[in-house]
């Protein structure tokens, strides 16, 4: 039986398997990284896709929806081997990820290299990953690690490919920042374009750079929040942070919190009334004569107390 068409796979995957597999992959980077991959189909670029760093599969699944007849999908993890995780940056696993391409990459032509990055160099990129046109770079996250790895897929991208820089401004693992200002310091051969939902979008050249800067631009217009902003010599698209979807979210979340704090106090004040009752009714079994209206009074009250909190 002949394959879903690409579009029909990345749509599915980002829709159904992404939240199903284990990991960190938003669905706005899913979203950018789904219109590049279709870019590619119709601009007729060919190539492998490859990532460094795949844990169970999350964002690699993406990746590997995208490969056509004859194009392979290249995984290279440490996995078990923790001790060549140098900066315990992720505890990939293999059984997972093997059953997590089994269920979502059923049919496509999936390669798996066991083993560190720093075990292979730029001038044999291509014997380990062949041509690429999208190398995604998610592995260790020390400066020299990310630059090594930038080195790394800048040798193995094809012209018109792109190389996808994860968490490369992220507070916690800072080494990814430093080690891509090393690597834009020398004689750098990838250009960036985009940056969000925490990755970095380069290409090999400018004009390849400023082709996916305006694909991206015209695709996705309510996640671009900000153009040509000032980054290492360069300038960069920002998108989802600022963005008219952003706003739009943020207004639902914030009318959200309002509509549920009103609601809560709305609450509060019932069981307290319901409390002032509840007391003023025991009062009244002290009084002699009250005792039937006294239960009446306590009944009625404990009857709304539990009615308000189960509602709540």
């Amino acid at each position: 039986m002949p394959l879903p068409s690409i579009a029909d796979r990345l749509a599915n995957y980002r829709q159904n398997g992404r939240d199903a597999v284990g990991g960190w992959f938003l669905d706005e980077c899913a979203e950018m990284i789904e219109q590049v991959l279709l870019r590619q189909v119709d601009w007729n670029v060919e190539g492998n896709i490859a990532e460094i760093g795949v844990h169970y599969g999350k964002s690699f699944l993406m990746f590997a929806n995208g490969v056509r007849d004859g194009e392979t999908a290249i995984a290279l993890d440490v996995f078990d081997d923790q001790d060549k995780n140098l900066d315990s940056s992720g505890r990939g696993n293999r059984a997972i990820f093997e059953s997590n391409v089994a269920t979502w990459a059923q049919g496509l032509d999936i390669k798996i290299v066991q083993a560190s990055s720093l075990e292979h160099h730029p001038e044999t990129a291509r014997e380990t990953f062949g041509d690429v046109r999208v190398f995604s770079i998610d592995g260790g996250h020390t400066a020299a690690i990310t630059a090594h790895d930038l080195r790394l897929a800048e040798a193995a991208v094809v012209p018109d490919g792109v190389v996808i820089l994860d968490d490369a401004i992220n507070a916690h693992w800072l080494g990814v920042v430093t080690g891509l200002a090393d690597y834009l310091a020398g004689s750098p051969g990838l250009v960036p374009f985009a940056y969000g939902a925490n990755k970095l979008f380069l290409a090999p050249s400018a004009a390849v750079a400023d082709k996916y800067r305006e694909a991206l631009r015209e695709s996705l217009p309510d996640l671009l929040g900000k153009v040509d902003v000032e980054f290492f010599g360069t300038v960069v698209d920002v998108y989802v942070q600022g963005s008219a979807r952003s706003r739009a979210a943020g207004r639902t979340a914030r009318a959200a919190a309002a509509a549920e704090a009103k609601r809560k106090r709305r609450t509060a004040n019932k069981i307290a009334r319901l409390e002032r009752e509840l007391a003023e009714a025991r009062e009244l079994t002290t009084l002699r004569g009250m005792p039937r209206l006294a239960r009446r009074k306590i009944r009625s009250a404990v009857r709304r107390a539990r009615a308000v909190a189960h509602r709540s």
